[in-house]
């Protein structure tokens, strides 16, 4: 599988989810399920960090380096949905700060 900047989805989510465990910030738009510029820009960061080519697409080898590779277990998936839950706040307040410092 690989996933590449206009892609959308569960993958993508799990993807974002991934990035951010490992470190990789979504400081903007967090985990939205949407592979724009933020998220690329993480995979690259990513990709750079395992000596992977730098390429901005998500492929087998930095999805297996992630640990997101295959389909979500039982177990995991509330684990996973507080994940995504998490980065969707974290997403929303950085646009309400960002709102508020324009004012």
């Amino acid at each position: 599988m690989t996933l590449k900047k206009g892609d959308s989805g569960q993958q993508v989510i799990r993807l974002q989810a991934g990035l951010q465990k490992a470190g990789f910030g979504l400081p903007q738009y967090g985990i939205d399920g949407k592979f724009g510029p933020e998220t690329q820009s993480a995979v690259m960061q990513a990709q750079r960090r395992f000596s992977l080519p730098v390429t901005g697409v998500a492929g087998p080898n930095l999805l297996a380096k992630l640990g997101t590779t295959g389909l979500p277990s039982t177990r995991n998936s509330a684990v996973l949905k507080k994940t995504v839950l998490a980065g969707i706040a974290i997403g929303a307040l950085f646009v309400i700060a960002k709102k508020m410092r324009k004012r």
